[in-house]
């Protein structure tokens, strides 16, 4: 098993770290203009009309989503490159932007017609359900993506505290779509956490305010949060479904019917051939385990496929489909 370090950090530390007093400035978005400059040492700047804001990679990155500039491409070229290639986007560039910067930089950049919700909202919907020790496992706001995972522990005696329960908050916000919750478990002993999928977690964002999208996401983390119990004794009851007979045929199953990542795949079967007598848990456990493997865990552009890894094992655990004996397909109601 591979096993993570679980993070210090707190609900209460995230408050204070992504609470900011930011601005909005919105203007046509031809207006702005950027300057890199060639001596080393020297950050770039961005003007909004007399105020000039230093440019991090961050900055850069939600700057060039925006105005459409390939973040690879950009990347790779010269600082005189990157000056006239970005003003020159800017420069022939057609509607407005509203750029959200506060005392550490640029925070957002994005249409005014497409609201978003702040990342500092997450916490304190978060906030709502657990108290402000709990443990957040992740928490990253990108130009693409904000995921903020927490945990804390379970009210059910019968666990013995092997397994957490809590939420995962996200949003793709590369395309500003809505929000989204689901619950996790974190089974302690190996580290691995479980997204379970529950399609009925939607968030309807079409056409409402900022502040209705945030009701909206309160609600539907209430009824996650409400399902943490079940799903945690769910996961403990698999250890007494073996598979030792068909452990890779069950896998293989698995990866056909969900798409499981060739490379991790290798892993998970040695994961499973160290067990005698592998049970169901052994499953969903050595597939969402295989999502810490370090080449995943340590590697930003690897965070797509350690949440499918984690998504899948909890596709196992949800599932209650009747299936055949021999090869474990999917019956026909």
């Amino acid at each position: 098993m591979h096993l993570r370090e679980i993070p210090t950090t707190t609900l209460a530390d995230l408050d204070r770290t992504w609470r900011n007093r930011d601005r909005e400035w919105t203007s046509d978005a031809s207006v702005p203009s950027v300057e890199f400059p060639q001596a080393p040492g020297v950050e770039p700047t961005i003007l909004l009309g007399d105020h000039e804001i230093t440019l991090d990679d961050q900055a850069i990155s939600l700057l060039c989503a925006f105005y459409q500039v390939p973040g690879a491409y950009f990347r790779r070229i010269t600082p005189e490159e990157r000056h006239f290639v970005l003003n020159a986007r800017m420069d022939h560039a057609e509607g407005e932007v509203t750029i959200t910067y506060n005392n550490h930089g640029i925070t957002d950049v994005r249409k005014p017609t497409k609201p978003r919700l702040e990342a500092e909202e997450f916490v304190r919907i978060a906030h709502r359900i657990f108290p402000s020790n709990a443990t957040v496992l992740d928490a990253w706001v990108t130009a693409d993506e904000l995921r903020l995972d927490v945990i804390n522990p379970l009210p059910t005696a019968t666990l013995e505290g092997s397994v957490y329960g809590g939420l995962r908050f996200g949003q793709n916000r590369k395309q500003n779509l809505a929000p989204t919750v689901a619950p996790i478990l974190l089974h302690k002993d190996t580290t691995t956490v479980i997204e379970i999928p529950d399609p009925s977690l939607k968030i309807d964002a079409r056409g409402v305010s900022v502040d209705r999208i945030g009701e909206r996401l309160a609600a539907e983390a209430l009824r996650a949060d409400a399902r943490l119990s079940g799903d945690a004794d769910h996961l403990v009851s698999l250890a007494h479904t073996s598979i030792a007979g068909d452990r890779i045929m069950r896998l293989h199953r698995v990866a056909a019917e969900h798409g499981l990542p060739v490379r991790p795949l290798a892993d998970i079967t040695v994961q499973l051939s160290r067990n005698d007598e592998p049970t169901m848990l052994d499953l969903a456990l050595a597939i969402g385990n295989a999502a810490n493997n370090p080449k995943i865990a340590m590697d930003p552009t690897k965070r797509a496929v350690r949440t499918k890894l984690q998504a899948i094992a909890g596709a196992v655990v949800a599932d209650e489909a009747a299936r055949c004996g021999s090869c474990h397909a999917l019956i026909a109601a």
